[in-house]
């Protein structure tokens, strides 16, 4: 932006009643805290003196005394209590992800009775594992904030993206094991079978689809977002990762309309068996808790894309986001009666053993210590006799003799 001012010298110009006058839209609505400035060319600094700022419903108008160069610095909005919500609540759910991994393990011989239980439980475990590592990634990213365009950021973005976007394929897999036990309970597939196809769903399509969209973003720079190792919401790359997320949403919610349909009203041949019927049960009280909050979280998020302002949807977006680990932990193992006494067999079994070698050590000391008591104590004088050497003093016999002899005439 140049002005030229005819007939006028520099010395000429009164800097107390020349005003320049200049409006600017601010096309990120994001940003506050507006300031004009000029850049000082002596001390090569932007400089305010001079200008003043005034913030009109998104038209910034800047009112200088003099002409140079100027610019307006702003920036994005700092929120501490959201940001104290989120790492609290990434810190929680990276513990519940934990706590539910060991549960897992400790009751895992006692809940895979059947196939259905068994792949149920493996989605459970890939769920938890992807969720998990994906809040590692997201620390890591966090922690890179100030160097949003180095290589470890965009491989902080990439994994967070990739991971993030497995836990909601892993939760198809989970939609569609349950489809198929209730509507095609005829058919029977093979365990290994089955295990194939949900790997492949679960990091095959993420993985296709995370490379497919570095590959179409990142020569034209708008894979990662300016401020933050993620997706770019600008460009709308933070789609490739909304859009496959709530498709997933909107499946599973079909698939449990159907399968509570089935469970209501099972028609001549269809009726699953009492375990079978169980875990399904099981896997649909899961999806209920699970789907609709991932479904809301992130269709919060697709909303920040259009209103980045809104510190309610921020708030609801940070502790929905924040929390998942413990809903997961919630769903998976207080609401599976299954898993509950698993884990109550396995404390008590664990309890009742050590509560039994504390019994034997205990008894077998008692044992020893009486068996130390009933051995015969040797006389001390046959420890003086044999346990020592011998020595004869002549004196000590004379005396002796001497003794017996009064002691023999005494007794006579």
């Amino acid at each position: 932006m140049s002005t030229v001012i005819d007939n006028n010298s520099i010395t000429d110009i009164n800097s107390s009643t020349f005003k320049i006058r200049m409006s600017f839209s601010k096309s990120n609505m994001s940003l506050v805290n507006p300031e004009c400035v000029w850049y000082d060319l002596v001390r090569d600094v932007w400089n305010s003196s001079g200008c003043t700022t005034t913030d009109e419903k998104g038209l910034i108008v800047c009112s200088c005394n003099h002409l140079t160069s100027f610019s307006i610095l702003m920036a994005p909005v700092e929120n501490t209590f959201l940001d104290y919500i989120t790492y609290s609540g990434v810190a929680i759910s990276l513990a519940c992800l934990v706590v539910t991994l060991l549960i897992e393990a400790l009751v895992w011989a006692s809940v895979i009775k059947n196939k259905t239980s068994y792949i149920r439980h493996v989605c459970l475990v890939n769920i938890a594992v992807t969720l998990l590592v994906a809040d590692i990634w997201f620390i890591i990213g966090a922690a890179l904030e100030q160097n949003t365009g180095s290589a470890a950021c965009k491989a902080a973005a990439f994994f967070s993206f990739f991971f993030y976007l497995s836990l909601f394929f892993w939760m198809l897999t989970t939609g569609l094991i349950l489809f198929y036990r209730m509507v095609y309970i005829l058919h029977d597939m093979s365990r290994k079978t089955m295990m194939i196809i949900a790997f492949l769903l679960g990091y095959g399509c993420p993985l296709l689809i995370t490379i497919v969209t570095v590959a179409s973003t990142e020569p034209r720079g708008t894979f990662t977002s300016s401020k933050l190792c993620w997706l770019d919401y600008d460009s709308k790359t933070f789609l490739a990762f909304v859009v496959p997320a709530l498709s997933i949403v909107f499946i599973n919610l079909l698939i449990l309309i159907v399968v509570i349909f089935k469970l209501m009203r099972p028609t001549v041949g269809e009726k699953p068996g009492r375990e079978d019927r169980k875990t399904v049960i099981v896997i649909a009280k899961t999806m209920a808790v699970l789907t609709p909050l991932l479904g809301t979280t992130w269709g919060l998020g697709l909303g920040l894309i259009f209103d980045p302002t809104n510190l309610v949807v921020h708030a609801l977006f940070a502790v929905l986001n924040s929390f998942q680990g413990l809903f997961i932990l919630i769903s998976t193992v207080l609401l599976d009666q299954k898993v509950r006494k698993a884990v109550r067999s396995s404390i008590s079994s664990s309890y009742w053993r050590t509560l039994r070698s504390r019994v034997q050590t205990t008894s077998t000391d008692s044992s020893e210590q009486s068996r130390s008591r009933s051995k015969p104590k040797k006389n001390h004088a046959q420890k003086k006799l044999y346990g020592k050497r011998a020595t004869y003093d002549l004196f000590a016999a004379a005396d002796s003799s001497e003794a017996t002899g009064s002691s023999y005439s005494a007794l006579t």
